[in-house]
């Protein structure tokens, strides 16, 4: 059975080395690199081709976008993500952004080999204490709508182009032009806008509409 090529990458030359040793008796795994700077990462990636990237969060600089980035421009590499962080925002954006798993370091390293063949055999891994209490927030996301999305789903359709078209720039005069309605119809949908999302002016709107993802911008 060929090895399984790993690259790791670490900021801290003293995890780099924990790292390496928890894999390094492992007949099975390969360590092709080793990378300390986050500048050089995806090129390190990109050279080697691995089975399997160790990235600490650090070196990430603990920025869900910098990993979803990651992720997208290696593909057929599977992403392991090892952290000090314990909240679930986080480890759930880790696996929401298309790592195949969150390794925490106060687990011992030994399960790191293991972590390594579940997600080569297609598996994800996460601490099955962790899996648990990240299952209870989604079921209980599920049956406790979050406000925000209670709010956003209260806007009508029109209610929507016009958060649009505000969030575009555009003045009530030009909202009208562009809908097709009367200056009274838009001030009458802004006043329930505002209602319905709790804001209390334009740039709040479009300060809101962003965060929530009512636009992109």
């Amino acid at each position: 059975m060929a090895a399984i090529d790993v690259v790791i990458a670490d900021n801290q030359p003293m995890s780099l080395s924990g790292l390496r040793s928890a894999v390094a008796d492992q007949s099975d795994i390969r360590i092709l690199a080793e990378c300390q700077n986050p500048e050089r990462l995806l090129d390190a990636v990109r050279n080697y081709s691995p089975d399997v990237l160790l990235v600490s969060a650090e070196i990430l600089r603990e920025e869900l976008k910098e990993l979803e980035l990651l992720v997208s421009e290696i593909e057929e590499t599977r992403v392991i993500v090892v952290t000090n962080r314990k909240d679930m925002a986080f480890l759930e954006g880790a696996l929401r952004c298309g790592a195949k798993g969150v390794f925490q370091r106060e687990w011992p390293v030994q399960q790191i080999p293991m972590a390594i063949r579940k997600v080569i055999n297609g598996g994800v891994w996460l601490e099955q204490a962790a899996a648990e209490r990240m299952l209870e927030q989604v079921l209980t996301r599920r049956q406790a709508p979050d406000a925000d999305e209670c709010k956003v789903a209260s806007l009508t359709p029109r209610e929507r182009e016009v958060v649009e078209l505000i969030c575009q720039g555009l003045r009530n005069k030009e909202i009208a032009d562009r809908l097709h309605i009367s200056l009274a119809t838009v001030s009458h949908h802004l006043t329930s806008i505002f209602r319905k999302l709790e804001v209390d002016d334009r740039t709040s709107l479009v300060i809101y509409a962003a965060k929530q993802r009512l636009v992109i911008f």
